[in-house]
């Protein structure tokens, strides 16, 4: 079954078209935008105009077109805030009904904030005190929750058009004294509602402006990622976009790296509310939803056709980028029960490293896909470039770089992508990638003989007993051929024996 889902937000349009799998699964075959500017000048006039009305019912016509070249077998289309609000939604409505055939659904706030949430649970691990932001042209919408349970949600007139509309010229270089009067005018509007909420420690946000500070942000730290679902920034990087982006004017903001031409004029107003919500929540980090409204949208149309998708399990994505790539799954899985052996054994945390340790442990071999020579840089170039849900941008550059020291030379500031991590990620890939090294070395035969590892660590020097009921002369060697890392990572001497029993 093929379904279509249409968002006619305040300041673009969005269609996505999705075809189900057999699994009750869905996979998206086609994704499109058309910038409409539908809430312009609605702030002054409390009615759509006819201007903008006939620019979007012109895009629909086109999407429309698209969606029935892939033959849809439902279409649902919604309109948010800027038809919601507007004095003649009503009229934009009845006009696509007329002219194109298409009903167009005009949801609540409740609804649209909703939806947001139900496409951020699909993709991040809710627990605890949880905030969801969705900012769209005309409004943005606040969801507040306990793990995956939503407690209100609220919506206010905070779009980025709409907040541009509120300064002298968004076009121009942007005085301080307006942009100061903005943030007051922000910050009443939610403080009028939320008053002092408990903080939060990150908020995950969606919508356009959300994934353009993403873009912008990532461009000035020379990260290139191919795709920024559950991209983090802080809130100072939001600052410091603020600063200097209202320092330019429209022309000048469209050549800033990341930043794409038609949000040049919207752009600042919207990073304003962005920054306001996370200092109203204490939140200096903000995770990327790249999808949003629109899959929530999607995930809804296939609930109601009995045709829900599962959550995403993080390891059978791994397992299955695995079989893609063609590796030897009992070696990975050998591999990955050393190195979380020897995570427990030297007594660390059992948090987010050891998720990412056993990721770059199922994976360390992928690249014999493209060649045994240098597999292991091919290695990290496969798993940087894949869709692994469950992980960020920065752990799945983490994974790969880990995954990249299986074997090879050991990790030197002149290697690109060891040197661009910050001190803090050096010394994870340096301790992970330690762990993973000597783990591969233990199945050097690839005959999965170690049974079980005892590991007493010292302050002068960390002991590892590998036993088997065979004879491990082979992997001992491979283990302290590849000890190197992780006595680095360590400070201390690795020995190796084997024990049969």
């Amino acid at each position: 079954m093929r379904i279509a889902a249409i968002d006619i937000g305040s300041n673009s349009i969005r269609a996505t078209i999705v075809e189900t799998t057999p699994d009750g699964a869905y996979r998206v075959i086609d994704d499109e935008r058309e910038q409409t500017r539908l809430a312009e000048g609605l702030a002054e006039r409390d009615s759509l105009s006819a201007e903008a009305i006939e620019r979007t019912l012109t895009a629909l016509e086109r999407l429309l077109a698209l969606v029935r070249s892939h033959k849809a077998d439902v279409v649902r289309a919604v309109a948010t805030a800027a038809v919601r609000s507007a004095a003649n939604g009503q009229d934009l409505a009845r006009a696509a009904e007329e002219r194109l055939g298409l009903t167009i659904e005009i949801i609540s706030a409740a609804e649209e904030g909703r939806l947001a949430f139900v496409s951020a649970a699909r993709h991040f691990e809710l627990a605890g005190p949880v905030v969801v932001m969705d900012i769209g042209g005309g409004s943005l919408e606040v969801v507040r929750a306990t793990g995956r349970e939503i407690e209100r949600i609220e919506s206010f007139p905070l779009g980025s058009v709409v907040m541009s509309e509120r300064l002298t010229d968004a076009r121009r270089p942007i005085p301080p004294e307006e942009l100061k009067d903005l943030r007051k005018h922000v910050r009443r509007e939610l403080r009028g509602r939320f008053g002092h909420p408990e903080p939060v420690a990150l908020v995950i946000g969606s919508g356009g402006t959300v994934t353009t500070i993403a873009e912008v942000t990532a461009k000035a730290r020379r990260e290139e990622f191919e795709d920024l679902q559950g991209y983090e920034f802080t809130q100072a990087d939001v600052v410091h976009r603020i600063a200097s982006l209202a320092e330019m004017d429209q022309a000048a903001r469209a050549k800033v790296p990341g930043l794409p031409p038609y949000r040049a004029d919207v752009i600042v107003a919207g990073m304003v509310v962005v920054r306001e919500v996370m200092r109203l929540f204490s939140a200096n980090r903000m995770a990327v939803n790249t999808q949003g409204l629109r899959e929530g949208l999607v995930l809804d149309m296939l609930a109601r056709a009995d045709v829900a998708p599962e959550t995403v399990d993080r390891m059978v994505a791994v397992r299955d980028f695995g079989v893609r790539c063609g590796y030897d799954r009992i070696h990975a899985q050998q591999v990955a029960r050393l190195a979380l052996s020897l995570y427990d054994g030297l007594a660390l945390p059992r948090g987010r490293d050891r998720e990412l340790l056993e990721v770059a442990a199922t994976l360390h071999d992928v690249g014999y896909y493209i060649d045994y020579a240098k597999h292991h840089r091919h290695s990290r170039h496969l798993i940087a470039h894949a869709s692994l849900p469950g992980l960020t941008p920065r752990e799945r550059d983490l994974v790969a770089t880990i995954a990249r020291y299986h074997t090879g030379a050991m990790p030197k500031l002149r290697h690109d992508e060891y040197a661009r991590l910050g001190p803090e990620d050096r010394a994870r890939v340096d301790l992970l990638g330690g762990i993973l090294r000597l783990a591969d070395g233990l199945d050097r035969g690839r005959v999965s003989r170690v049974r079980d590892l005892r590991v007493m660590r010292s302050a002068e020097a960390v002991t590892i007993e590998a036993v088997s009921t065979d004879d491990l002369t082979v992997e001992v060697y491979g283990a302290l051929k590849k000890s190197d890392l992780l006595a680095h990572a360590l400070g201390v001497p690795v020995q190796v024996t084997g024990v049969r029993e």
